[in-house]
């Protein structure tokens, strides 16, 4: 074939900008051409016909593209969601003029300015309490460790050592759905009060009772992990912004998820996220988990595995637990007891698709799983 030609896989601005480099472009124009060469598709929800009509115009002369709802054309509907289209330049551009448009389109300048900057954020930080996790250095690990009500403590602890001895970067402390008893409580406390004494690693603590949350965090937890997204009980929230801790914020459901999954996801985690800044705790303390397994089919567990980089679009790190799941024995069509080589399947593609943290219960070959995953995607 003349000109070996080939299509270039550029996964970020960085990557752009080294092939741009490679074949010795003008400095000045580095940035420009990977700017332009970085392409990306963007969602507004609920936007009058008079703004989307603004944003569609706006973003054809800036030499990207657009689409809403037909209905605007003849006037049978007064609001649409709306999908745009375009290189980062296009995009940056369109902002620039949607400044100049109406009060809404400034705000939708505002949430495209954000998306920009998100999309293309770099290392950052997960702080809580006094401890730091680096963010996009290296996926994050968090080991779980169950308790039951017949655990015994010497042997619960025996195995919170086996967990960090295995390289653990985070400890995640979870039982039964009567975890937030008395006993169990108590016997949480005890357990977390022992890993502190003798180690460093972060501990997470499934809680989501703001009373509960608060006897873990004063026996030495730094991160609560809330599976109802701060709402079963708002007032944990505040309770976690007083210890400066941090949150992880799971998507859980009681209903049907139906159709669109992860407007429907991202609009409740949105939500849960200004809850959290309500109470006072900072963006730098709040991971997102799409709640693989909580309330969703297997298809829409796939869809959201598939999905993940749409839910980076909130601006902090994201977790996914990929084990301990119901979804693989219909993916694989016969009755299959959960495998490591299974869930280390699971985790790369997590990875790949853009999580932060995986929350696995075999750490050892998860470590290894998300080294490989990691060199691959050059994290």
């Amino acid at each position: 074939m003349k000109g070996n030609a080939r299509i270039l896989v550029i996964n970020n601005l960085k990557e752009a900008a080294t092939h741009i480099t490679a074949i010795g472009a003008e400095e000045g124009k580095v940035d420009w051409l990977a700017n332009n060469s970085d392409f990306m598709t963007i969602k507004f929800d609920n936007v009058t016909a008079m703004d989307a009509i603004i944003i569609k115009n706006d973003t054809l002369e800036m030499g990207g593209n657009a689409a809403y709802n037909r209905g605007i054309y003849d006037g049978s509907v007064n609001k649409s969601d709306i999908i745009i289209a375009g290189s980062r330049s296009t995009l940056i551009r369109l902002s620039a003029r949607l400044r100049l448009r109406t009060k809404s389109t400034r705000e939708i300048a505002d949430a495209l300015d954000f998306l920009l900057r998100v999309d293309n954020m770099g290392r950052s930080s997960f702080i809580c309490r006094d401890k730091r996790i680096p963010i996009g250095r290296k996926t994050i690990v968090m080991g779980v460790l169950e308790i039951f009500p017949d655990s015994d403590e010497g042997k619960t602890f025996a195995q919170a050592e086996e967990i960090i001895s295995e390289g653990a970067d985070i400890i995640g402390i979870t039982c039964s759905p009567d975890f937030e008893k008395n006993f169990l409580v108590s016997c949480s406390t005890d357990i977390i009060e022992k890993i502190r004494m003798k180690y460093n690693t972060p501990i997470c603590v499934d809680v989501s009772r703001a009373e509960a949350a608060k006897k873990m965090l004063s026996s030495g937890a730094d991160i609560i992990n809330d599976i109802w997204a701060v709402r079963k009980d708002p007032d944990l929230a505040k309770v976690v912004a007083a210890y400066k801790a941090g949150i992880i914020l799971i998507h859980n459901t009681m209903h049907s998820m139906g159709d669109d999954v992860m407007g429907k996801i991202m609009f409740m985690l949105r939500k849960s996220i200004e809850v959290c800044q309500g109470a006072g705790i900072g963006i730098n303390r709040i991971v997102a988990d799409p709640g693989l397994g909580f309330g969703k089919t297997m298809e829409q567990n796939l869809e959201i595995i598939r999905k993940l980089k749409e839910i980076k679009s909130l601006g902090v790190p994201l977790m996914v637990g990929p084990s301990g799941k119901s979804l693989y024995k219909n993916v694989m069509g016969k009755s299959i007891e959960e495998s490591s080589e299974i869930i280390a399947s699971v985790a790369a593609a997590s990875i790949i698709n853009g999580a932060d943290i995986i929350r696995v219960h075999d750490v050892r070959q998860m470590k290894e799983a998300a080294k490989i995953t990691d060199a691959i995607i050059n994290k």
